[in-house]
């Protein structure tokens, strides 16, 4: 396991293997309790017919304590359907099909438990937190047939029919020709330099490259003044996506990319866009937010990359 990996928290709960009894204390207790209150009325009365309700009784609730038990490890979920991109903070549904009755809960990524009948399939919710490309969900899949005294579980990793491309949130990035905010030593970011002919000087701004101060319109003026010239549309900008080991400070990273990615393309500016995917640099187009997304889903490492419990699946 590689540094990188270890410094990932586990998302959640572990998976459960083998069929497990859900909440079993309160239905055990008063089986029990019920088969013992028999048990002393057959013994008081002696007469045979009480013994043998007794122990049909007995009997049936075994079975209806057990069988759930022996089914569960039986359940099996498919993903029949599924869309190919999202974005993170939003629901993605997954069409769903099993052969049995049975109740599914999402474990990772997260969601509401629902009902699932044999047939036709149905949608299962998933909530996404991050970006990523997610290929599998992990599911959790109960039952209380026959008799629906007590519910068996038990965990699975099902398949996507296709990755889903998890687009980042849209963060508020650094728009073209807004003024650059300094980082923790002071230094701004670099704001978009223009190019094309001059146009006139204007008051310097935190990022400005120095090369470009005016140095007698500042004499004259009393302020720092650098020179500033048209922009020309047809020219690409390139934004640079490098986003660091942390988890969260990758997510934080990768909305700012679309954010800025976002605005450029909203004026009508061409963005060639830089990220490291799957370990290969690469630097390329994009042409709308759909593509960045795909682009930024698949940049650094990918945090649907592990199961529930923050193993590779």
């Amino acid at each position: 396991m590689t540094a990188r990996n270890r410094r990932r928290p586990p998302p959640g709960r572990r998976l459960r293997r083998h069929a497990k009894p859900e909440r079993y204390a309160a239905p055990v207790f008063v089986a029990v309790t019920l088969l013992l209150a028999w048990a002393g009325v057959a013994h008081a009365s002696g007469s045979g017919w009480v013994q043998a309700v007794g122990t049909i009784a007995a009997g049936v609730i075994a079975v209806g304590m057990i069988g759930p038990g022996l089914a569960a490890n039986r359940l099996k979920a498919v993903a029949a359907a599924c869309p190919h991109d999202a974005r993170a903070g939003e629901e993605l549904l997954v069409e769903m099909t099993v052969k049995r009755p049975l109740r599914c809960t999402p474990i990772w990524p997260p969601g509401d438990r629902v009902l699932l009948e044999p047939g036709a399939a149905a949608p299962v919710a998933f909530r996404l937190p991050t970006r990523g490309v997610l290929r599998t969900v992990s599911v959790r899949l109960a039952t209380a047939a026959p008799l629906g005294l007590l519910w068996w579980s038990v965990d699975q990793v099902v398949v996507l029919p296709a990755p889903v491309e998890v687009a980042p949130r849209t963060g508020a990035g650094s728009s073209h020709g807004r003024e650059a905010s300094t980082d923790s030593e002071g230094r701004g970011r670099p704001v978009p330099s223009g190019s094309g002919d001059p146009r006139g000087v204007r008051p310097y701004r935190i990022g400005d490259s120095r090369r470009r101060v005016h140095w007698r319109g500042s004499a004259h003026t009393g302020t720092l003044m650098v020179r500033e010239s048209e922009q020309q549309p047809d020219v690409s900008v390139r934004v640079v996506a490098d986003l660091p080991d942390d988890p969260e400070a990758a997510e934080r990273r990768a909305e700012e990319a679309m954010g800025t990615v976002s605005a450029l393309l909203a004026g009508g500016r061409r963005v060639v866009l830089e990220t490291v995917e799957e370990g290969t640099r690469r630097c390329a187009p994009v042409s709308d937010r759909r593509h960045a997304g795909r682009r930024l889903a698949g940049a650094g490492d990918n945090p649907y990359g592990h199961d529930a419990e923050g193993r590779r699946p």
